[in-house]
């Protein structure tokens, strides 16, 4: 990667650039980028999902999260790159970096079209007085891969209806609530650059992303005229998705024509965007055309937070195939067990058994492959087998996490051919997974015994169930957000000092991205940040762990659904319903840590996996 610096360096002396930013985004802000966009893994060799790499003249940093301390470190291990902790106060934050070490009059430079408005004002929020300049027009990176002859071509697939079937509402309702939510904004137009937004706004799926059923786009909505054009890629568009899309009003044409479009279209209004969304090449092309009492309106997007809210029909679906979904998962981690020789539950593997001779699960036919030798990427190949065995269920929602022992440790780490450790009769593994469906989007992970396990990974273990366990049977008052939640599932991990360097939680999407805003679980306030309300019909994992590097990592997740639990006095209280069903390792628990409610909680939970399963 040293040659990849070096030539970068080289380009921003020729263009007169102090610093220049790469990210691991997209056009679009997306969280999970095709092959072609993943420049920042290009520069840097660092493949996890969020990251932020500034190069000078005389240094190289890579920022990203506590999921991928571990991991960052290794893999960009002699390049010359240091890792800087992001959101750790040991390590200054990327503005605060620029702000002492650009100089006076300097310019940034970074792709102006996969940096948002808002993280282009907090890149220059610490160098106001220097009079900082940027340079945003051109990707300098991204035609470094592409001089290189090494860049994957950029590749769009299908895009196709979501049936109404599974949808429950139509496009044209789903665009009357948007409409009048743009109108009570005080604006007419509204800018849509989120893939997933998009797809859930004109009911289409698409295949642009891996793991991701969306097509890359943008949508450009008239409110008062009640008009919306749709960007993509027209060559994919399935002739039924079309048609119905015309029938429904609405104008398409190709992805490439935004910048066009924006340029030259003739504004009789304010325009609502999200800064946190929207890109900077876009939000600029905008406000360069607004004249007089018209401006931008900062507000997050209507279809972000309609969709966040499930509606009856696709809360059904969810239910059904989570169940599904659930049997494989517990299918795979008995045959696990099995394979290793680890005596597990005798009603869950009869339980596993019927559910493979009835076809609701199916094992891999070359099972002897797994039998011998039992190793991560093996784990891994066998989860997804299982899983995709299930009726419906089209792709993963993510790369399945397999991981052992120390490697655990590392929350998103990726046993490759190439890297991958051994599985021993001892320690634990750690089974993070998804799968897409037509009515559900999902994730679970579960941590089981593969052998002998220590008092303190038992310890480590039971803290993180019960953290689990309080959460999920938490009760609130209307009006929280994940903030005023976060605690339940922290607190016996922070009596110890121990803490997990992630969020709680995250929603999940509907045959979307596994991961979904604006709901959150977390417990840090971070300025400028969004937190939202959590609404009945939301869905938000719950997933506590701990990770010790060089020893072992424990995760626990269930994807839970927001309800109403009663009233009381005028107000509303709310609580969580699991949607996923997968039993806990009984092997792994101190139940001298577990007092009496604790107990009977998880009681509960097991016997009613083993009776909604067994409804199979």
């Amino acid at each position: 990667m040293k040659e990849q610096i070096s030539a970068l360096r080289e380009q921003m002396i020729k263009r007169d650039i102090d610093a220049y930013i790469v990210t691991t985004t997209d056009a679009h802000n997306s969280e999970y980028v095709s092959d072609h966009d993943m420049v920042l893994k290009y520069m840097s060799g660092f493949g996890g999902s969020n990251g932020t790499l500034l190069v000078t003249q005389d240094e190289a940093l890579l920022w990203t999260d506590g999921r991928y301390y571990i991991q960052c470190e290794r893999e960009i291990a002699g390049t010359g790159i240091k890792m800087m902790r992001q959101g750790d106060d040991r390590d200054p934050s990327v503005e605060a970096y620029i702000g002492e070490h650009i100089k006076d009059g300097g310019t940034l430079g970074f792709d102006g079209r996969c940096i948002t408005k808002h993280m282009a004002d907090r890149y220059l929020s610490k160098c106001k007085r220097k009079k900082v300049k940027t340079s945003v027009a051109e990707d300098i990176a991204g035609k470094l891969w592409d001089a290189s002859g090494e860049r994957p071509a950029a590749v769009y697939g299908e895009i196709k209806d979501h049936d109404i079937k599974y949808a429950g509402v139509s496009s044209p309702d789903k665009l009357k609530s948007v409409w009048e939510a743009v109108k009570a904004a005080d604006c007419r137009y509204l800018y849509l650059s989120k893939p997933d937004d998009i797809m859930w706004l004109y009911n289409l799926r698409g295949n642009d992303v891996t793991y991701n059923p969306v097509a890359l786009s943008y949508a450009f909505i008239d409110a008062k005229d009640r008009k919306s054009v749709l960007f993509l890629h027209k060559d994919g568009l399935k002739i039924s998705a079309g048609e119905r899309l015309v029938s429904e009003g609405v104008e398409i044409r190709s992805y490439e024509d935004i910048d066009g479009f924006l340029s030259e279209y003739v504004y009789d209004g304010s325009v609502m965007l999200d800064i946190r969304e929207a890109s900077v090449k876009e939000y600029d092309i905008i406000a360069g055309r607004l004249s007089g009492e018209y401006c931008i309106t900062d507000k997050t997007n209507p279809t972000t937070e309609l969709k966040a809210v499930k509606n009856d029909t696709e809360i059904k679906w969810m239910k059904e195939y989570f169940l599904h979904d659930s049997a494989a998962v517990t299918v795979y981690l008995n045959t696990v067990k099995s394979i290793m020789g680890v005596c597990g539950s005798e009603r869950e593997t009869e339980l596993c058994k019927k559910l493979t001779d009835k076809g609701i699960v199916s094992l891999p036919e070359d099972m002897e492959h797994y039998e011998h030798d039992f190793d991560e990427v093996k784990a891994g190949k066998l989860c997804d087998s299982i899983r995709l065995s299930v009726k419906d269920c089209f792709d993963l929602s993510f790369t399945t996490i397999a991981a052992y022992g120390p490697n655990a440790a590392m929350m998103h780490y990726e046993a490759t051919e190439d890297s991958y450790v051994r599985v021993e009769n001892k320690g634990m593994l750690l089974t993070d997974c998804g799968g897409q469906y037509p009515g559900a989007t999902t994730d679970v992970t579960r941590t089981i015994s593969v052998g002998e396990v220590s008092d303190e990974e038992k310890k480590h273990f039971t803290l993180v169930l019960k953290g689990w366990l309080a959460l999920m049977h938490a009760t609130w008052i209307e009006g929280c957000t994940g903030r005023n939640l976060d605690i339940l599932a922290r607190q016996y991990l922070w009596n110890e000092g121990i803490d997990y360097k992630c969020g709680t939680g995250h929603g999940v999407g509907y045959c979307l991205g596994v991961h979904e805003g604006p709901q959150s679980l977390k417990w840090k306030y971070i300025p400028d940040s969004y937190e939202a309300e959590l609404k009945p019909g939301m869905t938000i994992t719950n997933e506590p762990g701990v990770y010790v590097g060089d020893s072992h990592g424990i995760r626990t997740e269930n994807t839970m659904l927001v309800v109403e639990r009663f009233t009381s006095d005028g107000d509303r209280y709310l609580g969580f319903e699991n949607l996923t069903w997968v039993p806990i390792d009984y092997s792994l628990i101190d139940f001298s840590l577990l007092d009496d409610r604790e107990k009977k909680w998880l009681c509960e939970y097991q016997d009613e996996v083993m009776e909604k399963l067994s409804k199979l």
